[in-house]
């Protein structure tokens, strides 16, 4: 894996990572389904990026080119690029970012925009099993080398606490969810706190619009 930096003019509107994942990821792979690229860090002056090695050239030169062309437009606001790092620090890894943990085993995970759980063409009803293993896969997806695996022994050790879930078109949720996670071993627990912060940088579900799936965990 490697970390971008690029640095910007200073602009108007500093915008959270999470909602601006989805727009990075189509701006930078149009034509891609998957996810390439994870927004690790935003600010006014600096857009931090995540890549796999295989993809690298094709991103650094996407860059170039919307430098040359000096037509990258973020939230409709003209992004001017003004430089282009490779981040080799550990540091500025994505490993080293600081990260949610699991206090107490209980973890809220609140739905803040509309999500949807698709597979093929079926729109699925909510479940939190689902909600990680769909999250799974695509984590497998982006990091190939460090792929996690779930089986349902451990899922089923998971207890819902609590469910407050309000639902909507084409099968979508928004709302609140709690979770205990005592009764699952510290090694089980870890690969659950890395899929927990890959939901939030990344989002959750199928991204039917910009936007949807964004979560908060408490």
């Amino acid at each position: 894996m490697k970390t971008i930096l690029i640095k910007t003019q200073k602009r108007k509107n500093n915008i959270s990572k999470e909602y601006l994942q989805v727009d990075i990821q189509k701006r930078l792979f149009p034509n891609e389904l998957s996810n390439k690229i994870l927004l690790i860090h935003i600010d006014l002056e600096n857009i931090e990026l995540l890549i796999n090695d295989e993809d690298l050239n094709f991103l650094v030169n996407k860059i170039l080119e919307y430098k040359l062309n000096d037509n990258l437009y973020i939230n409709h606001e003209k992004i001017i690029i003004k430089e282009i790092k490779m981040l080799d620090d550990i540091k500025n890894n994505y490993e080293n970012k600081e990260k949610f943990k699991i206090i107490n085993n209980r973890v809220s995970i609140i739905f803040k925009s509309p999500t949807i759980f698709k597979v093929g063409y079926n729109f699925l009803d909510f479940s939190f099993q689902l909600l990680f293993l769909l999250s799974c896969q695509k984590y497998n997806k982006f990091f190939k080398n460090k792929k996690i695996i779930l089986n349902k022994e451990e899922l089923e050790k998971i207890d819902l606490i609590s469910e407050n879930i309000e639902k909507g078109g084409l099968n979508s949720f928004i709302g609140e969810i709690e979770l205990d996670f005592s009764k699952i071993s510290d090694k089980e627990k870890d690969k659950y706190t890395t899929l927990l912060n890959f939901m939030k940088l990344n989002g959750v579900g199928y991204k039917y619009k910009k936007y949807y799936g964004v979560i908060e965990l408490i």
